[in-house]
Protein backbone atom coordinates (compact mmCIF):
# COMPACT_ATOMS: atom_id res chain seq x y z
CA UNK A 1 0.00 0.00 0.00
CA UNK A 2 1.15 3.41 -0.68
CA UNK A 3 0.77 6.74 0.74
CA UNK A 4 0.61 9.92 -1.07
CA UNK A 5 0.19 13.47 -0.19
CA UNK A 6 -3.65 14.61 0.46
CA UNK A 7 -4.49 17.99 -1.96
CA UNK A 8 -8.14 18.15 -0.23
CA UNK A 9 -9.23 20.74 -3.54
CA UNK A 10 -8.63 17.94 -5.80
CA UNK A 11 -10.59 14.97 -3.94
CA UNK A 12 -14.30 14.60 -3.85
CA UNK A 13 -15.71 14.02 -0.34
CA UNK A 14 -19.60 14.41 -1.41
CA UNK A 15 -19.61 10.64 -1.42
CA UNK A 16 -18.33 9.56 1.47
CA UNK A 17 -21.17 8.80 3.82
CA UNK A 18 -19.52 9.64 6.99
CA UNK A 19 -19.39 13.25 5.63
CA UNK A 20 -22.65 13.38 4.32
CA UNK A 21 -24.46 16.95 5.11
CA UNK A 22 -21.68 17.94 6.88
CA UNK A 23 -20.12 21.36 6.28
CA UNK A 24 -16.39 20.01 4.67
CA UNK A 25 -15.12 24.27 5.53
CA UNK A 26 -16.07 23.73 9.17
CA UNK A 27 -13.29 20.52 9.40
CA UNK A 28 -10.52 21.67 6.61
CA UNK A 29 -8.30 20.97 9.24
CA UNK A 30 -9.11 17.58 10.09
CA UNK A 31 -9.22 16.93 6.47
CA UNK A 32 -5.74 18.48 5.74
CA UNK A 33 -4.42 15.34 8.55
CA UNK A 34 -6.41 12.45 6.41
CA UNK A 35 -3.94 10.86 4.19
CA UNK A 36 -4.86 9.22 0.62
CA UNK A 37 -3.42 5.62 0.31
CA UNK A 38 -3.57 3.19 -3.45
CA UNK A 39 -3.78 -0.28 -2.92
CA UNK A 40 -3.86 -3.13 -6.06
CA UNK A 41 -5.53 -5.44 -6.72
CA UNK A 42 -5.73 -8.75 -4.67
CA UNK A 43 -4.03 -6.71 -1.84
CA UNK A 44 -4.94 -7.03 1.73
CA UNK A 45 -5.50 -4.21 3.83
CA UNK A 46 -6.85 -6.00 6.67
CA UNK A 47 -6.32 -9.29 8.63
CA UNK A 48 -8.05 -11.12 11.23
CA UNK A 49 -6.27 -10.57 14.25
CA UNK A 50 -4.79 -7.20 13.48
CA UNK A 51 -4.45 -3.73 15.72
CA UNK A 52 -6.18 -1.45 13.51
CA UNK A 53 -6.45 2.03 14.44
CA UNK A 54 -7.42 4.04 11.28
CA UNK A 55 -11.09 3.86 9.21
CA UNK A 56 -10.78 3.59 5.43
CA UNK A 57 -13.11 5.55 3.25
CA UNK A 58 -13.35 4.39 -0.55
CA UNK A 59 -12.49 7.09 -2.89
CA UNK A 60 -12.55 4.47 -6.02
CA UNK A 61 -12.31 1.29 -6.71
CA UNK A 62 -13.92 -2.27 -4.45
CA UNK A 63 -13.09 -3.74 -1.56
CA UNK A 64 -14.13 -7.40 -0.67
CA UNK A 65 -14.78 -8.50 3.09
CA UNK A 66 -14.01 -11.97 4.18
CA UNK A 67 -14.89 -14.03 7.36
CA UNK A 68 -12.91 -16.83 5.87
CA UNK A 69 -9.96 -17.22 3.84
CA UNK A 70 -8.99 -14.21 2.04
CA UNK A 71 -9.55 -16.16 -1.82
CA UNK A 72 -13.28 -17.66 -0.18
CA UNK A 73 -16.70 -15.80 -0.73
CA UNK A 74 -16.83 -12.59 0.24
CA UNK A 75 -19.55 -11.22 2.96
CA UNK A 76 -19.47 -8.22 1.51
CA UNK A 77 -18.24 -5.80 -1.18
CA UNK A 78 -18.29 -2.08 -0.40
CA UNK A 79 -18.04 0.38 -3.30
CA UNK A 80 -16.96 4.30 -3.67
CA UNK A 81 -18.20 6.21 -0.52
CA UNK A 82 -18.24 3.46 1.96
CA UNK A 83 -15.78 2.76 4.93
CA UNK A 84 -13.91 -0.23 6.94
CA UNK A 85 -12.29 -0.25 10.14
CA UNK A 86 -14.62 1.30 11.88
CA UNK A 87 -15.84 -1.13 14.49
CA UNK A 88 -11.75 -1.63 15.26
CA UNK A 89 -11.31 1.58 15.89
CA UNK A 90 -14.15 2.27 18.07
CA UNK A 91 -14.05 -0.87 20.10
CA UNK A 92 -10.00 -0.89 20.30
CA UNK A 93 -10.64 -4.84 19.32
CA UNK A 94 -8.41 -6.38 16.42
CA UNK A 95 -10.06 -6.97 12.70
CA UNK A 96 -12.38 -9.90 12.72
CA UNK A 97 -12.13 -10.10 9.14
CA UNK A 98 -10.21 -9.68 5.65
CA UNK A 99 -10.79 -6.58 3.53
CA UNK A 100 -8.95 -7.30 0.28
CA UNK A 101 -9.03 -5.15 -2.77
CA UNK A 102 -11.16 -6.58 -5.51
CA UNK A 103 -9.47 -4.10 -7.91
CA UNK A 104 -7.34 -0.90 -7.29
CA UNK A 105 -8.40 1.30 -5.50
CA UNK A 106 -7.52 4.67 -3.74
CA UNK A 107 -8.56 5.36 0.18
CA UNK A 108 -8.76 7.73 2.46
CA UNK A 109 -7.06 7.09 5.43
CA UNK A 110 -8.01 8.04 8.57
CA UNK A 111 -6.45 7.88 12.03
CA UNK A 112 -8.86 7.40 15.23
CA UNK A 113 -7.57 10.51 16.93
CA UNK A 114 -9.53 12.60 13.80
CA UNK A 115 -12.31 10.24 13.79
CA UNK A 116 -13.26 11.23 17.51
CA UNK A 117 -11.99 14.96 16.62
CA UNK A 118 -14.35 14.64 13.91
CA UNK A 119 -17.73 13.19 16.00
CA UNK A 120 -17.15 15.90 18.21
CA UNK A 121 -16.95 18.71 16.07
CA UNK A 122 -19.91 17.68 14.10
CA UNK A 123 -23.54 16.66 15.20
CA UNK A 124 -24.08 15.42 11.74
CA UNK A 125 -20.47 13.21 11.21
CA UNK A 126 -21.39 11.51 14.79
CA UNK A 127 -25.53 10.72 13.08
CA UNK A 128 -23.93 9.57 9.94
CA UNK A 129 -21.46 7.07 12.11
CA UNK A 130 -24.41 5.64 13.68
CA UNK A 131 -25.90 4.94 10.98
CA UNK A 132 -23.02 3.49 9.05
CA UNK A 133 -22.59 0.85 12.56
CA UNK A 134 -26.29 -0.12 12.55
CA UNK A 135 -26.10 -0.75 9.04
CA UNK A 136 -23.07 -2.59 9.24
CA UNK A 137 -24.31 -4.98 12.01
CA UNK A 138 -27.33 -5.89 10.22
CA UNK A 139 -25.12 -6.43 6.98
CA UNK A 140 -22.52 -8.95 8.98
CA UNK A 141 -25.34 -10.06 11.12
CA UNK A 142 -23.04 -10.05 14.40
CA UNK A 143 -23.66 -11.54 17.53
CA UNK A 144 -22.27 -9.04 20.27
CA UNK A 145 -21.61 -11.17 23.56
CA UNK A 146 -23.94 -10.09 26.87
CA UNK A 147 -20.51 -10.17 28.57
CA UNK A 148 -18.43 -7.40 26.24
CA UNK A 149 -17.15 -4.30 28.36
CA UNK A 150 -16.04 -1.21 27.29
CA UNK A 151 -13.35 -0.03 29.16
CA UNK A 152 -14.43 3.84 30.88
CA UNK A 153 -11.50 5.21 28.46
CA UNK A 154 -14.15 4.14 25.63
CA UNK A 155 -16.85 6.08 27.20
CA UNK A 156 -14.71 9.08 27.55
CA UNK A 157 -12.24 9.18 24.53
CA UNK A 158 -11.82 12.19 23.14
CA UNK A 159 -9.70 13.71 20.06
CA UNK A 160 -6.89 16.36 20.38
CA UNK A 161 -7.83 17.87 16.94
CA UNK A 162 -9.21 21.25 16.47
CA UNK A 163 -11.64 20.36 13.70
CA UNK A 164 -11.97 23.92 11.97
CA UNK A 165 -7.39 24.52 12.42
CA UNK A 166 -5.95 21.34 12.56
CA UNK A 167 -4.38 22.43 15.39
CA UNK A 168 -4.03 20.43 18.88
CA UNK A 169 -7.34 21.01 20.81
CA UNK A 170 -7.79 22.99 24.63
CA UNK A 171 -8.30 18.76 25.72
CA UNK A 172 -4.79 18.20 24.33
CA UNK A 173 -3.71 21.24 26.15
CA UNK A 174 -4.93 20.47 29.37
CA UNK A 175 -3.00 16.81 29.51
CA UNK A 176 0.20 18.39 27.68
CA UNK A 177 0.32 21.50 30.47
CA UNK A 178 0.28 19.27 33.12
CA UNK A 179 2.96 17.14 31.76
CA UNK A 180 5.19 19.76 31.16
CA UNK A 181 5.00 22.05 34.20
CA UNK A 182 5.63 18.80 36.11
CA UNK A 183 8.16 17.84 33.70
CA UNK A 184 9.74 21.78 34.52
CA UNK A 185 9.55 21.21 37.89
CA UNK A 186 11.45 18.10 38.50
CA UNK A 187 14.11 18.79 36.09
CA UNK A 188 14.36 22.76 37.45
CA UNK A 189 13.98 24.03 33.65
CA UNK A 190 12.20 26.77 32.74
CA UNK A 191 8.65 26.89 30.43
CA UNK A 192 6.78 29.48 29.01
CA UNK A 193 3.38 30.34 27.51
CA UNK A 194 2.43 31.88 24.88
CA UNK A 195 -1.58 33.41 24.60
CA UNK A 196 -2.64 35.04 21.29
CA UNK A 197 -5.60 36.44 20.55
CA UNK A 198 -6.76 37.77 17.11
CA UNK A 199 -7.68 41.50 17.88
CA UNK A 200 -10.95 42.48 17.10
CA UNK A 201 -12.33 39.51 15.44
CA UNK A 202 -15.99 39.81 16.98
CA UNK A 203 -15.98 42.87 14.50
CA UNK A 204 -13.92 41.06 11.92
CA UNK A 205 -16.86 38.28 11.74
CA UNK A 206 -19.66 40.94 12.10
CA UNK A 207 -18.01 43.01 9.03
CA UNK A 208 -17.03 39.96 6.61
CA UNK A 209 -19.34 36.73 7.94
CA UNK A 210 -18.27 33.67 9.97
CA UNK A 211 -17.58 31.76 7.19
CA UNK A 212 -14.54 34.67 6.33
CA UNK A 213 -13.94 34.15 9.85
CA UNK A 214 -13.53 30.69 9.70
CA UNK A 215 -11.11 30.80 6.50
CA UNK A 216 -8.92 33.51 9.06
CA UNK A 217 -8.81 31.51 11.66
CA UNK A 218 -7.70 28.92 10.02
CA UNK A 219 -5.06 30.81 7.99
CA UNK A 220 -4.06 32.67 11.27
CA UNK A 221 -3.38 28.83 12.90
CA UNK A 222 -1.72 28.05 9.31
CA UNK A 223 0.61 30.69 9.83
CA UNK A 224 1.87 30.70 13.18
CA UNK A 225 1.80 26.83 13.58
CA UNK A 226 4.42 27.39 9.82
CA UNK A 227 7.09 29.19 11.97
CA UNK A 228 7.34 27.55 15.21
CA UNK A 229 10.05 25.03 15.87
CA UNK A 230 9.57 21.31 16.54
CA UNK A 231 9.43 21.85 20.40
CA UNK A 232 7.42 25.18 20.29
CA UNK A 233 4.14 23.63 20.04
CA UNK A 234 0.33 25.11 19.61
CA UNK A 235 -3.13 24.55 20.56
CA UNK A 236 -6.46 26.23 19.93
CA UNK A 237 -7.47 27.41 23.24
CA UNK A 238 -11.02 28.59 22.45
CA UNK A 239 -12.75 30.75 20.17
CA UNK A 240 -10.01 32.89 18.11
CA UNK A 241 -7.57 32.25 21.04
CA UNK A 242 -4.33 30.05 20.82
CA UNK A 243 -1.41 29.30 23.02
CA UNK A 244 1.90 27.97 22.77
CA UNK A 245 3.76 25.87 25.16
CA UNK A 246 7.70 26.48 25.35
CA UNK A 247 9.58 23.71 27.21
CA UNK A 248 13.29 24.94 28.16
CA UNK A 249 12.41 28.79 27.06
CA UNK A 250 12.87 31.69 29.79
CA UNK A 251 10.44 34.70 29.45
CA UNK A 252 13.25 36.84 26.60
CA UNK A 253 12.88 34.26 24.54
CA UNK A 254 9.23 33.95 24.47
CA UNK A 255 9.09 37.76 24.32
CA UNK A 256 10.61 37.62 20.91
CA UNK A 257 9.02 34.45 20.00
CA UNK A 258 6.02 36.51 20.53
CA UNK A 259 7.63 39.28 18.77
CA UNK A 260 7.97 37.56 15.49
CA UNK A 261 5.10 35.38 14.65
CA UNK A 262 3.09 38.87 15.00
CA UNK A 263 4.83 40.03 12.19
CA UNK A 264 4.59 36.93 10.12
CA UNK A 265 0.86 37.40 10.81
CA UNK A 266 -0.01 40.60 9.88
CA UNK A 267 2.54 39.52 6.32
CA UNK A 268 0.03 37.25 5.35
CA UNK A 269 -2.79 37.96 3.35
CA UNK A 270 -5.47 35.20 3.42
CA UNK A 271 -7.56 33.76 0.29
CA UNK A 272 -11.57 33.86 1.16
CA UNK A 273 -13.75 31.26 -0.24
CA UNK A 274 -15.03 33.45 -2.82
CA UNK A 275 -11.24 34.27 -4.22
CA UNK A 276 -10.91 37.49 -2.96
CA UNK A 277 -7.79 38.71 -0.79
CA UNK A 278 -8.41 40.66 2.72
CA UNK A 279 -6.06 41.42 5.06
CA UNK A 280 -5.41 39.60 8.21
CA UNK A 281 -6.73 40.93 11.31
CA UNK A 282 -3.77 41.67 13.57
CA UNK A 283 -2.97 39.34 16.75
CA UNK A 284 -1.81 40.47 20.19
CA UNK A 285 0.10 38.34 22.51
CA UNK A 286 0.49 37.86 26.23
CA UNK A 287 3.38 35.76 27.92
CA UNK A 288 4.07 33.85 31.02
CA UNK A 289 7.00 32.00 33.09
CA UNK A 290 6.24 28.87 35.40
CA UNK A 291 6.97 30.29 39.02
CA UNK A 292 7.54 28.38 41.79
CA UNK A 293 4.83 26.51 43.13
CA UNK A 294 2.64 27.37 40.41
CA UNK A 295 0.25 24.68 38.78
CA UNK A 296 -0.51 24.40 35.29
CA UNK A 297 -3.75 26.35 35.52
CA UNK A 298 -1.88 28.76 37.51
CA UNK A 299 0.32 29.43 34.75
CA UNK A 300 -2.67 29.70 32.26
CA UNK A 301 -4.58 31.93 33.68
CA UNK A 302 -0.96 33.82 34.31
CA UNK A 303 -0.86 34.21 30.77
CA UNK A 304 -4.54 34.74 30.02
CA UNK A 305 -4.03 38.11 32.63
CA UNK A 306 -1.26 38.96 30.30
CA UNK A 307 -3.26 38.90 27.03
CA UNK A 308 -5.99 40.99 28.16
CA UNK A 309 -3.37 43.62 29.30
CA UNK A 310 -1.72 43.74 25.89
CA UNK A 311 -5.16 43.88 24.20
CA UNK A 312 -5.69 47.16 26.78
CA UNK A 313 -2.72 48.35 25.34
CA UNK A 314 -3.92 48.20 21.89
CA UNK A 315 -3.62 45.81 18.64
CA UNK A 316 -0.36 44.21 17.94
CA UNK A 317 0.72 44.02 21.57
CA UNK A 318 2.74 42.41 24.25
CA UNK A 319 2.15 41.65 27.78
CA UNK A 320 3.94 39.84 30.18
Amino acid sequence: MRETIIHRDDLDFSQIKLLKYVSLESIKGLLDACTVRTIETEEILMTPGQKNRTIYFLLSGRLRIHLGAPDGEPIAILGPGESVGEMSVIDRQPASAFVVADEASRLLAMDEDILWSLVRASHEAACNLLFILTKRLRQTNVLISDDLQLEEYDYQHYGTVDALTGLHNRHWLDQMLERQVLRSTTNETPLSLIMLDIDYFKEFNERYGHLYGDHVLYSVASTIGGHLRPREMIARYCDDEFVILLPEIGMDVARSIALRLIAEVMEAVPITPSGKAIPHPTISAGIAELKTGQTASMLLAAAEAALNRAKESGPRSVSE
